[in-house]
């Protein structure tokens, strides 16, 4: 499944006993334990920018109690259409860049499976503390502490590659996709999340319209808009964690931002790509 970071041969399982600890090696000898949630980390140490990079555990488990809610569960069902729409294969690779602690790709393969695909299922996230949630709760999915600019996957192997509100290289992304393979990229757009926007500044700006891929041809782009009523402060506190105005709130405001979100306007687009033919 897994490349290795330091000279991208392919890894293979080792593990000579059922007592012994389960290691990840390619030819050239380089070498990565195996979590007992199951994940490995094939992020170098030269690749980091701090100790921890990514989310802390907080942020984590906030995103992991908020999407467990269900609010934003039409996204994921959507994207399952979308892959149901255009992949007929019946055997599908499907690939998270930037997975989180795993909610999108653990609602799209179950999903999926249901409508009689066969996938297998893998993503990385550069925050360990997220891959060890994704690793422990979806443990039939393959999971990396990785960057999405250097993707620990061999090239031509994804049918399918989901990439939803986190940073990821174009390159790598049709370098891993299969010719003519299926890229869904997810961003914030207009007046998402608009409400939290005006109790936090006075002139609250639209998110801006997301930069194109330019290597790889765009099928179809729609919106996918819909309300969403948090009644539970804890569910709003979540919400507010797990998006980057949390840094930006002031300790004063916060209470008034977090009233203001109980009624709030979700809108993404959902950008079709297909890697072009080889």
């Amino acid at each position: 499944m897994w490349s290795c970071p330091s000279c991208k041969s392919p890894l293979y399982l080792h593990q000579p006993n059922s007592n012994s600890q389960r290691v990840l090696r390619c030819d050239n000898g380089h070498s990565f334990d195996v979590a007992k949630e199951g994940h490995v980390n094939l992020l170098l140490a030269q690749h980091k920018n701090s100790r921890d990079p990514g989310d802390n555990k907080q942020m984590v488990a906030a995103r992991r109690r908020f999407l467990d809610s269900g609010a934003y569960r039409p996204l994921a069902m959507k994207l399952a259409d979308i892959i149901v729409q255009h992949c007929q294969h019946t055997e599908l690779n499907l690939y998270d860049a930037g997975c989180g602690e795993g909610y999108y790709l653990g609602q799209i393969s179950q999903t999926l499976s249901t409508a009689g695909k066969t996938i297998t299922a893998a993503g990385n996230d550069i925050a360990k503390f997220a891959v060890q949630k994704a690793a422990k709760r979806y443990p039939d999915a393959n999971f990396a502490v990785a960057s999405s600019f250097d993707l620990p996957v061999a090239d031509g192997s994804q049918d399918v590659v989901i990439q939803i509100f986190a940073p990821a290289d174009e390159n790598q992304v049709l370098r891993v996709l299969k010719s003519r393979g299926l890229w869904i990229q997810v961003n914030p757009v207009a007046k998402h999340l608009w409400q939290l926007k005006q109790a936090l500044y006075d002139t609250p700006l639209k998110f801006d319209t997301p930069k194109r891929a330019e290597n790889a041809e765009l099928m179809q782009q729609q919106v996918l808009g819909f309300d969403i009523d948090l009644e539970e402060q804890s569910l709003r506190e979540d919400l507010l964690m797990m998006t980057p105005y949390y840094w930006s709130t002031p300790q004063a405001k916060k209470q008034a931002v977090i009233d203001a979100m109980q009624h709030l306007s979700i809108e993404f687009e959902i950008s079709i790509y297909q890697n072009k033919p080889a």
